[in-house]
């Protein structure tokens, strides 16, 4: 490996390796010309793929216009998903679809007894002795799964004194006919007692946000006939229709189920799996049952758990390799075990939502899928990338971008899906956006100039997914407590990890340079095939005694075992629960008497001083590691690391890799150049570098046998101005027909013809180099063009040549190859946000009449929606005057 093999891969990526994007269809009210237009514009700007989600409508059917919205799994509906695919494989493309019309899967072909279920408690307080009857009709609405009636104590019901009365629980009829439920003459013993009814609600959860035809109930995700009835109509039809190999994967998003805490298998299966009836002990998983609260929760959701891995997770991944496809998941949100959630999947997918565009570690919807494409063997993990990532919309920058796509890449993730691109014909009737996107399409000011991030991705994204991470410590997921811990609930395990572990404990780890996994039972039952050497254990309390048996197994055999605070001590299930508890203790005890374990006294700078007293970090930042990341890829031949600076400051840090002493070279992704170091030095196993990262900037290191030695800076010079440029600048915007000289240059949007303009405005000058400046020049390493402000890009020419575009600081680009002796002409053409056009009282947002001759016929519901998911109220509420645009305060000309 050598240098200029390195140059050819960052000069030249492989396709596969491109950003892919969401692309929504309202309505799926889309024209065949204008999806050939969006496909041709998704590949110009350096994507390699779509994921195809049709949604709600948004507008009504205008056949002026050429609007016609089509029903889910109408022939049209087929037909234009099927004309999408073939154009997407024409260009080399991938095509992915989102199954179902928006999330979560479901229908209006799904049964009711196959869908989600939400139960809920209803307790009576009931005095003993005594004779108890009570008519619940119209008290409770729905289907009672569970009734008991146990004596309390202390806010405690006694197990020895539970009865089962579902045979008391029976309809109440009116002229024959079920019309509600009561509860029968019973007797109540002396004392005090409740009766706890639980009731499977009539009012289950529906598909959110749906496409006209696709409204329905969600499915249960623990029950594989469930999930096989929707694909038998969601999936079959389509897959068929399209075609084999036109469908690269198949997608589902985040499970996002509110209170589909049950199934109708619940209790068959827990018997089966649990070894008791859970009837008697239902109390337990709301209230408490003396002795066993804990006990029967964890035993309930570790059903759930078992049963949503097996028969939604598994099950869809089995389903799409019977259609010759693959299949990528978000797990966040699921209650089973999320590495085996994520690990189901081919490609198991992440998401980041909010204004991620820092280095922090995110556990609930990244760090958690990287895990479990590591346990599991999965060598591609992706993300759906830039939700919300600045709230209102249209105030995004390709710096913000480029900023959020880094901090991704930190985490472990290899493969980008931009969220998203939005169909949408032409932005001057009105731009067609979703409500939680970036808006990455040609309806924003800046698509023209996303093919730099494009091709950055795509060249970060190559070397991602080349070798495996040589990752040697694992972080064990205390998920047994919180299944313990947690009353009836559709639990989102992502979530109660995170809190529990908390993100100071996992981001002071991470940042002091130990790269870690999360790992299961499943990774300790196989630990001699994992690359670990070090096992933490953080805010476990409870864990299955053959995993605590096999923790010690690893002690002894020479692995470092770390423990937070304590080892766990209880075990976790009702039946031989005191037994196994017992058991875990002792071995803890042992495991503590012959130093096998050490315990630190907090989760935090003890656990890191505890860490690093055992094992050098893989990178060490020196001063500035709260910005600065990094990640290691190993491949046979080659040591690569992904480092970045997610700051706009530029830091002179000295990084050192342990265990490197092989030569290296660094490349800039974004430009593809190879990046000078300030020095480098092997030390012992390790090489210490010193360089300077400027904000906002990535490299990619290449340690390899046979390389080059890096560059290194010929000279380091202190900056110095050769001249001020900052005034006698013209702007001229011609699509405003405005033109003005400024002798000290303002941001556009100060004046009133262009206060709300969003789009592109070229400004210029002249100026001079003199003779004595040229021959500074001539000695100068750099002679660097330098702006205190650009709203938001730049793209520079210089004496008719073009320079560079800026899109993100540090706002300087190198002009010594463009720049001449006398006379120079510079012009920038500046292209501001989204945000002042959208926040303009002038913006077309036309109120539909109430009735129309067409679909929707009464115009309603459709404005309804388009006030929650499209309208710009929530911009014009938030951003109350534009943003500054343009360029504005000092420009100059300096050289080092």
């Amino acid at each position: 490996m050598n240098k200029q093999e390195v140059q050819n891969r960052m000069l030249f990526p492989r396709k596969e390796t491109r950003g892919r994007t969401r692309w929504w269809w309202y309505g799926c009210a889309v024209e065949k010309s204008e999806l050939i237009r969006e496909l041709d514009e998704i590949e110009k700007a350096g994507l390699g793929g779509v994921e195809l989600q049709i949604l709600y409508p948004l507008e009504a059917d205008d056949e002026e216009k050429g609007i016609k919205n089509y029903d889910y799994l109408s022939p049209e509906y087929l037909e234009l998903i099927r004309f999408a695919a073939e154009e997407t494989e024409k260009r080399g493309m991938q095509f992915d679809l989102t199954l179902g019309s928006s999330w979560p899967f479901g229908g209006p072909f799904m049964p009711e007894e196959l869908a989600g279920q939400n139960v809920l408690p209803f307790t009576i307080d009931v005095q003993g002795p005594c004779r108890f009857q009570q008519d619940l009709t119209t008290v409770i609405y729905g289907n009672v799964v569970g009734a008991v009636m146990g004596k309390m104590e202390n806010a405690r019901m006694l197990p020895e004194t539970i009865v089962d009365i579902m045979d008391k629980v029976v309809d109440k009829h009116l002229f024959n006919w079920p019309w509600g439920t009561e509860i029968q003459e019973m007797d109540v013993p002396s004392g005090t007692h409740k009766i706890v009814l639980f009731v499977s609600s009539d009012k289950k959860m529906r598909v959110l946000k749906p496409l006209r035809g696709g409204d329905g109930l969600i499915v249960d995700h623990n029950r594989k006939e469930s999930l096989r009835t929707f694909l038998a109509y969601a999936g079959d039809p389509i897959a068929e229709y399209v075609g084999e190999g036109r469908i690269t994967n198949y997608f589902c998003d985040s499970i996002e189920v509110f209170g589909h805490n049950w199934t109708d298998i619940l209790y068959e299966e827990f018997k089966k799996r649990r070894g008791y009836d859970l009837h008697p002990y239902i109390y337990a998983l709301w209230g408490e049952i003396e002795g066993m609260t804990q006990q029967v929760r964890y035993d309930y959701q570790k059903t759930m758990a078992e049963l949503t891995v097996e028969n939604f997770f598994e099950e869809l991944t089995a389903w799409c390799h019977e259609k010759g496809a693959k299949s990528r998941i978000q797990a966040h949100g699921t209650w089973g075990d999320v590495l085996k959630a994520y690990g189901a999947a081919d490609i198991p997918e992440g998401e980041t939502f909010s204004a991620f565009d820092r280095y922090e570690v995110n556990v609930i919807h990244r760090k958690l899928a990287v895990s479990a494409a590591h346990v599991y063997h999965k060598p591609v993990v992706s993300n759906e990338s830039f939700t919300w990532l600045r709230f209102p919309r249209f105030v995004v920058s390709l710096e913000n971008i480029k900023a959020a796509a880094d901090s991704i890449f930190l985490d472990g993730i290899n493969q980008i899906i931009n969220h998203g691109y939005s169909y949408s014909r032409d932005e001057k009737e009105g731009t067609l956006a979703f409500y939680a996107s970036s808006n990455i399409n040609h309806t924003n000011t800046w698509w023209k100039y996303f093919d730099r991030i494009g091709l950055y991705i795509n060249r970060v994204c190559d070397f991602m997914q080349r070798g495996t991470m040589p990752i040697t410590t694992a972080v064990y997921l205390p998920q047994h407590d919180i299944w313990s811990e947690m009353p009836m609930a559709d639990t989102h395990m992502c979530m109660k990890l995170d809190e529990r572990l908390e993100s100071a404990c996992i981001n002071g780890l991470h940042k002091a340079g130990y790269w870690f996994d999360f790992v299961n039972d499943d990774v300790l039952e196989r630990w001699d095939e994992y690359p670990y050497d070090t096992l933490v254990l953080i805010e476990c309390e409870r864990i299955p005694v053959s995993s605590m048996e096999k923790i010690q197994e690893i002690a002894k055999k020479g692995g470092k075992i770390l423990a937070a605070e304590r080892l766990p001590e209880k075990s976790c299930g009702l039946i031989g629960y005191w037994r196994d508890s017992q058991r875990v203790e002792h071995i803890g005890r042992e495991m503590k008497a012959k130093g096998e374990v050490c315990i630190t006294k907090d989760k935090f700078e003890s656990l890191q001083d505890a860490l690093q007293s055992i094992k050098k970090p893989d990178v060490k930042i020196s001063s500035h590691s709260d910005v600065i990341g990094y990640v290691h890829r190993k491949t046979d031949t080659e040591d690569i690391y992904f480092v970045s600076n997610i700051s706009p400051e530029d830091y002179r840090e000295n990084v050192r890799f342990h265990n490197q002493n092989r030569n290296f070279c660094v490349f800039d992704p974004m430009t593809g150049e190879e990046k000078e170091v300030h020095s480098w030095k092997k030390d012992g196993e390790d090489m210490e570098v010193t360089l300077t990262m400027e904000g906002f900037q990535s490299l990619i290191f290449v340690f390899a046998d046979g390389m080059e030695e890096p560059v290194t800076v010929s000279k380091e010079q202190e900056e110095e101005l050769l001249l001020d440029i900052s005034k006698g600048w013209t702007l001229e915007v011609p699509e405003k027909e405005f033109r003005k000289e400024y002798e000290s240059l303002k941001s556009w949007e100060q004046e009133p013809e262009l206060a709300y303009y969003s789009g592109t405005g070229v400004y210029s000058c002249t100026f001079e180099i003199s003779r004595e400046q040229w021959e500074k020049i001539a000695e100068a390493s750099r002679v660097m063009l330098k702006f205190a402000h650009v709203g938001e890009t730049a793209e520079i020419y210089l004496n008719g040549m073009s320079v560079e575009t800026l899109i993100k600081r540090p706002y300087r680009i190198d002009i010594r190859k463009a720049l001449r002796e006398g006379i120079n002409e510079i012009r920038v053409h500046v292209t501001n946000l989204l945000i002042n056009r959208m926040i303009d009282p002038e913006y077309p947002e036309p109120a539909a009449p109430k009735n129309i001759r067409q679909w929707p016929y009464a115009t309603g519901s459709l404005e309804q929606c388009r006030k929650e998911r499209l309208y710009n109220w929530r911009e014009r509420e938030m951003i109350k005057k534009p943003v500054a645009s343009g360029l504005w305060g000092e420009i100059g000309i300096v050289k080092n």
